[in-house]
């Protein structure tokens, strides 16, 4: 499902959207890797695990299509605690934050305004019902998420390369397929750009009329070659998700629960399942409170490390922030996530439908996160949480009389 309504999306993107241009900082040359890196790489995987498959497990198809409706879910476990701290303390004007946070609040669907600066909790409101042990569907942040998989799954060796072609991992869709689309790759799919014809908010919904729902999406003609061409695909990425459990061995959601969810003290309450296939869904349908959608971010500010305890590859967070399509209207995708420039401030965030964000902003030492009700039957309208960040954020920063 596309970030934003589609209507706001082409007022902001125009038609280059779904288009694309390849960035020019696509081909850079990775920087050297980070200190921290854990010699046993599964050293960090989580001492008690939360249950994904099975009864009472989280992982379970709630729908009635591609898409469920997004309930609340309330949050029965929560590891880990926050360290708080005033705004003012961490260099931040307080005042010019509450301006700020209660224009976001005028919206009605808003539920969570969190921000996280020099690693302490300086502001944590929910309005409309909203709560900190309310888990919403983070929608297409979840796409974010999948990224860290990947690239966990790479280091472990279960991945040898994001330049494996597609067709090694799941030779059963591609047994038919023409020489273009068994080249698919699996960094085509983190870029979206696959080639598989996808209409977004549109193909979705043929694709669950099918008995297969993987094989419907790779049955899509093929639109263009491989790696040219972006085109927003929740497709692209619930193919991912299959990759990744050919790979492992696990469901998507047992892998992320040892190696991700686990050691950031998340605990998602449910994720959704493909009815047709048992896949867990790429990029969609994934539920977790506003604090752990923070926690993810923070994770991501910290260059991979978590307790000093590599998570994710340093090759991931570089990739997260590095441009590979140049999308319109001063956006840009990487691989999973979204870049943007903000008077001058460079940062990156996993964006879902309706406002779930997660901004990593490094130069500010900020993690801001938003969560918003896009249940069915919701008053819905997404933030401006661009508007946000460059008349209230980063000037709260600028004008608190300390150092950044």
């Amino acid at each position: 499902m596309w970030p934003v309504m589609r209507p706001a999306l082409a007022a902001v993107c125009g038609v280059a959207l779904v288009v694309g241009s390849l960035s020019e900082s696509a081909g850079a040359a990775p920087a050297a890797a980070s200190a921290g890196r854990s010699t046993d790489p599964r050293a960090v995987a989580a001492s008690s695990e939360l249950p994904c498959d099975g009864p009472g497990g989280i992982a379970w198809y709630a729908g009635t299509g591609f898409y469920e409706d997004n309930p609340t879910y309330v949050a029965t476990g929560g590891r880990g605690s926050w360290r708080r701290s005033s705004p003012a303390s961490q260099g931040m004007n307080a005042r010019l934050l509450q301006r700020g946070i209660d224009r976001l609040a005028s919206n009605q669907s808003l539920l969570s305004v969190l921000i996280v600066r020099h690693d302490r909790l300086v502001e944590e409101r929910y309005f409309h019902g909203g709560a900190p042990d309310h888990a919403n569907n983070v929608h297409s942040a979840s796409k974010s998420m999948l990224q860290a998989l990947v690239a966990i799954a790479v280091r472990l060796g279960d991945i040898h390369s994001l330049d494996d072609r597609v067709a090694a991992y799941l030779p059963q869709y591609f047994a038919s397929a023409p020489a273009s689309e068994r080249a698919i790759t699996i960094r085509d799919l983190l870029s979206m750009s696959s080639g598989l014809h996808w209409v977004e908010d549109d193909t979705e919904y043929s694709v669950q009329d099918t008995s297969n729902w993987l094989a419907a999406i790779l049955g899509q003609k093929m639109r263009d070659a491989p790696g040219t061409r972006f085109d927003y695909s929740t497709g692209d990425f619930h193919v991912l998700s299959a990759v990744l459990q050919s790979a492992t061995g696990m469901t998507t959601c047992s892998f992320a629960e040892r190696y991700l969810f686990g050691p950031l003290g998340m605990s998602p309450q449910h994720w959704g399942v493909d009815p047709t296939t048992g896949v867990d869904m790429g990029g969609c349908d994934l539920y977790m409170t506003p604090r752990d959608m923070a926690r993810f971010g923070l994770l991501y500010l910290h260059g991979g490390i978590q307790n000093g305890q590599r998570v994710v590859p340093s090759t991931a967070i570089r990739a997260a922030s590095r441009s590979v399509w140049n999308v319109g209207g001063g956006f840009h995708y990487s691989q999973g996530w979204w870049v943007r420039r903000i008077s001058g401030i460079k940062m990156f965030f996993a964006w879902g439908y309706g406002g779930q964000f997660i901004y990593v902003i490094p130069s500010l030492d900020v993690v801001f996160v938003t969560s918003e009700d896009t249940s069915d039957g919701a008053r819905h309208t997404e933030i401006d949480s661009g508007a946000f960040i460059r008349d209230f954020l980063i000037p709260s920063v600028r004008s608190s009389g300390l150092r950044p």
